[in-house]
């Protein structure tokens, strides 16, 4: 406030004061709002107390708004109001009285008890816990909001007045009252806290029990699911290559994401009609890209997670926390994968390219979790015996040797613990981890190839002791992933053994 305006305030109350009305009675015979008065009183009080006549202006305040003379304008009014602070003998008070005069009604008569009166106080003012007048109103359900407002404003009671009602200030000094304070201060905030501890426990309950709900449909989804391939013959490899030109090829099939749906609009185009007929495509290139580098000793299929979009009826990632576009659901998209893979073995089976097949696969990714385990097993219970090996590792990391070489093979993040996967680029703390595991598992030696998915791109580094390399998505992209990071080509990497080197390579946009 102004100086201007401090003087103006100051000289309004006077006028009150010589008048001998209430506020609102001076207000009403003036054509003023009563709640004017009582806005310039809160914008002085909080904000002015190092003023020359602060401490005239408060008890000037005090005593206006103690009046109980009323014009007879207001008589004729519901305003009319009697107060009264009923006393003992020693001059103690004992309680609150009111009579309230309300228009074409009967009065409204009550009293407060010293407590009573004391609750309103603490509660209602801006120095105590600055509540509103409903939340206070609730602590006398005998009392209508609107009753309660009246009872309020006879009582002069307002947002800026003290903390305390006044029996407590007539019997305790100035320093006992700042120790209340700081009493109520420390309750107030300590209830606060149990409030928001209460809170947050309510949001935490509701989303344990929305996961619980969402985990019984998968578990009902897994009890239930039928695996049931589409025109897949009986597979009966016999590879009979008298003189392959490589010893082994590992083809990283990863990240297919059978289910997919990319949205309309999208930025780039590839994938927007993604879904079992795009896969079987692609696979079929792949098979005629194998064929055109030659004969093998052995091609190993290494299937890297994430073969499926989501984990099952829930269109969720196995975490339950990202909802997720789909074009199939839980069980068309574990058939779809089983049949897709099945008919890759079988048509590599018959193309007289290889004396060995071996099949192996990480434990799941972030995206599928059990359902894509399940899956795989299914998948690998149909091509056994087809004298075609298959591997399905239950750990995060799985390894196998292949002449000199031992690969590593993990799809990058797991469905449960890890906040953040593999990098794309090999780092300090990683590369501890996987220092340590392979410590743990003996495995040894100069040539450690750690292959991993999950980021639908390729990278390739190296320490001491491994190669570290990410692999392509056979899906490539999503819509997601276009607009927020970048654009990926979808195909699929491969590692080629020449002698005892290792040609690394891959089959892009196929």
């Amino acid at each position: 406030m102004k100086e201007k305006t401090i003087l103006g305030f100051i000289e309004l109350l006077e006028n009150i004061k010589e008048s001998g009305l209430t506020i609102p009675g001076y207000c009403e015979e003036n054509n003023m709002y009563p709640q004017t008065v009582y806005n310039k009183w809160s914008d002085f009080y909080k904000n002015h107390q190092d003023h020359p006549r602060f401490q005239e202006v408060v008890d000037l305040y005090n005593e206006v708004r103690g009046h109980g003379k009323v014009s007879e304008e207001t008589v004729e009014s519901e305003n009319f109001t009697e107060v009264k602070y009923e006393r003992d003998e020693e001059g103690h008070i004992l309680y609150y009285s009111y009579k309230i005069y309300r228009k074409n009604k009967a009065p409204l008569v009550g009293k407060f008890s010293r407590d009573e009166m004391n609750i309103v106080y603490r509660l209602y003012s801006y120095y105590g816990a600055s509540l509103t007048q409903r939340e206070v109103s609730r602590y006398f359900p005998e009392l209508s909001l609107v009753d309660f407002k009246r009872i309020l404003s006879a009582m002069n009671i307002y947002k800026a007045s003290a903390p305390f009602a006044p029996h407590i200030i007539e019997e305790k000094s100035t320093d006992d009252l700042r120790e209340m304070q700081l009493r109520e201060k420390e309750n107030d905030f300590l209830k606060k806290i149990e409030e928001d501890r209460i809170r947050n426990n309510e949001k935490l309950l509701k989303k344990v029990a929305a996961e619980n709900y969402d985990l019984k449909k998968q578990l009902d989804e897994v009890k239930n699911l039928q695996f049931k391939l589409i025109d897949c013959p009986s597979i009966e490899f016999t590879g009979k290559i008298s003189n392959p030109v490589n010893k082994f090829i590992n083809v990283y099939l990863a990240d297919m994401h059978i289910g997919a749906s990319m949205a309309s609009g999208t930025l780039y185009s590839e994938n927007v009609n993604y879904g079992y007929e795009e896969a079987h495509r692609r696979l079929e290139n792949l098979l005629q890209d194998l064929a055109g580098l030659g004969t093998f000793d052995k091609i190993n299929i290494c299937l890297m997670g994430d073969m499926l979009d989501s984990c099952g009826p829930t269109n969720k990632t196995a975490r339950l926390d990202h909802t997720l576009p789909e074009n199939m659901d839980g069980y068309e998209q574990a058939n779809a994968y089983i049949t897709l893979i099945h008919k890759f073995v079988y048509a590599l089976s018959k193309m007289s390219i290889c004396n060995k097949i071996a099949l192996y696969s990480v434990r799941c990714g972030n995206h599928t979790g059990v359902i894509e385990y399940v899956a795989t097993r299914a998948l690998f219970a149909e091509i056994g015996g087809s004298n075609i090996k298959t591997t399905l590792f239950n750990t995060f990391f799985g390894s196998f040797k292949e002449g000199n070489h031992t690969f590593v093979l993990t799809h990058g993040k797991d469905d449960k613990f890890m906040k953040k996967g593999l990098p794309l680029t090999l780092d300090d703390k990683n590369k501890v981890m996987i220092y340590e595991w392979l410590e743990d598992n003996n495995i040894t030696g100069d040539s450690i190839h750690i292959i991993k998915g999950d980021l639908h791109s390729s990278n390739y580094s190296s320490c001491k002791k491994f190669d570290y390399r990410n692999v392509l998505s056979l899906f490539g992209a999503s819509d997601y992933s276009a607009f927020n990071f970048s654009r990926n080509s979808y195909g699929v990497s491969y590692d080629l053994c020449i002698g005892d080197n290792i040609v690394r390579g891959e089959f892009q946009n196929m």
